[in-house]
């Protein structure tokens, strides 16, 4: 270390909750849509913080971070373990892909990546238990259950809070696990609180109750959990380490997309066609049928029943006593408007339109113009994969490692590191790369080796000379 302290768990969990209650609160609150949430984080006289009947939430926050995960993860990221020297070890590789496969690892990183997206921060922790499970687990941390400390701009320990015991009521108590993860070790212990303070730090008779360990020793001194920030900087808190959340002062705008949709839905109701009619006309009380010491008769009102309202006129005139009435539904002024509040919102969330299906006029495209017209979220998703790629094989090569301690039957070696590639952002349909390959082949600028990596980029170098040597003896000619 470089002789400074690692904070304590109190410290820890203080700074926690003041940037949770600044930051994440209100992104959590638009993320899950929760009405009392989202009133409670609301700012003074905002729409959701004035008193109101009905109010609608448009989940388009829950739609940003399902498209930002589906973005990054929504095709499998390559995963290989390589020797020092580079090369692959196929042996290494096999136990990886079990590894992978026995934690779900795809679906785990769509989760990440989706809490990523909302609250701006996502953690990644390694578990293990010999007795149970035959390899290392991988877990995700939320981002309000943890607190990152680095040091120099680079990660020094993460403070994970798990609560493992709650209790209801006035006298409300948490029991919650502080792990301190740091090069090298795991730092374990058991606090009493309440849901906003981690209260008293109780004896290691709690840990064992819980089956844990004070502390545990990690081999080659790494880290066996990583922050990932969804992208940088925090415009609220420039100087920190911390990510930006994809709903980073777009809370107004939801909120006036949220008041909208709702005036939407309230011209609906109040447009539905009524008939005013005298009051005499109305469905009586039938207890008043059969006598009743009221001075003033009552009605009866349903609203299902066409013939609502009554007027108190003189029925003895004749005439057309029953007025038709509706109004007219703003449909097209209210649909402009919140369409142009979701550009609005997913623009600053760094997302083109055409993304989330505005504005394709139903037209399909693909290669350069799809790419032009959806730069910006390409854009977006690439800044994206940079702050998860380094992370992702620090932590993927650590618990290779540790597999490699645990079970040393499984295949892992401790000489093994794992590169992670994620699937390229600009795929071309068939046809362009067609059309490319015979422009370049005509130029004659292109070797048959190029030709085969560019019609599959995903081969590896072997794959690539076998087909390069069945095209040579199809064709006859000599390799290139």
């Amino acid at each position: 270390m470089d002789g400074l302290e690692i904070m304590d768990g109190r410290e820890a969990f203080e700074r926690l909750q003041e940037h949770a209650s600044v930051y994440y609160a209100m992104h959590a609150a638009c993320y899950s849509g929760s009405p009392r949430e989202l009133r409670m984080t609301a700012r003074p006289r905002s729409f959701w913080k004035r008193a109101g009947k009905q109010k609608i939430h448009v989940p388009i926050a829950a739609d940003i971070a399902a498209t930002s995960s589906d973005l990054l993860f929504g095709e499998e990221c390559q995963i290989a373990a390589v020797n020092r020297d580079e090369e692959p070890n196929d042996r290494v590789q096999g136990r990886l892909e079990t590894i992978a496969r026995r934690n779900n690892i795809h679906a785990l990183l769509c989760e990440a990546a989706e809490s990523c997206s909302a609250l701006g921060d996502v953690y990644l922790k390694v578990c293990w238990d010999t007795e149970e499970a035959a390899s290392p687990s991988l877990r995700v941390i939320q981002g309000d259950a943890a607190w990152p400390e680095y040091r120099m701009g680079g990660l020094r320990a993460i403070h994970i809070f798990t609560p493992v015991r709650e209790q209801s009521g006035r006298d409300s108590t948490v029991v919650r696990t502080h792990e301190c993860y740091m090069p090298g070790k795991i730092l374990t212990e058991v606090y009493r609180g309440t849901p906003e303070n981690l209260g008293i730090r109780l004896e290691e008779d709690a840990l064992q109750e819980l089956g844990l360990s004070p502390e545990i020793t990690v081999p080659d001194g790494e880290m066996l959990a990583v922050h990932i920030p969804n992208i940088r900087p925090n415009r609220m808190f420039r100087g920190s380490c911390m990510g930006r959340s994809d709903y980073d002062n777009q809370r107004d705008l939801m909120d006036a997309l949220d008041e909208a949709y709702s005036s939407w839905i309230r011209d609906i109701r109040l447009g539905k066609a009524r008939l005013l009619v005298p009051a005499e006309y109305l469905r009586r009380n039938p207890e008043e049928l059969f006598g009743s010491d009221r001075s003033f008769p009552t009605f009866e009102f349903d609203e299902d029943v066409e013939t609502l309202c009554a007027l108190d006129v003189n029925t003895q005139n004749g005439g057309n006593m029953i007025t038709p009435t509706q109004f007219t539904i703003r449909s097209q002024d209210h649909a402009r408007t919140c369409q142009d509040l979701i550009m609005k919102i997913v623009s600053g969330a760094g997302y083109s339109p055409q993304t989330f299906g505005i504005n394709i006029e139903g037209m399909a495209q693909s290669g350069t113009a799809l790419r032009i017209r959806e730069k910006k979220s390409y854009s977006t998703t690439g800044k994206k994969q940079a702050y998860w790629q380094a992370p992702l094989e620090e932590l993927l090569t650590a618990m290779l490692h540790l597999d490699a301690c645990l079970y040393p039957a499984g295949g892992s070696t401790r000489d093994c590191h794992v590169h992670v590639s994620f699937p390229d952002l600009f795929t071309t349909d068939l046809p362009t790369t067609a059309s490319a390959l015979q422009m370049l082949t005509g130029a004659m600028a292109v070797s048959t080796e190029v030709k085969v990596r560019m019609l599959h980029p995903d081969w590896t170098s072997d794959q690539v000379r076998e087909e390069i040597g069945r095209i040579c003896a199809e064709y006859g000619i000599g390799g290139a």
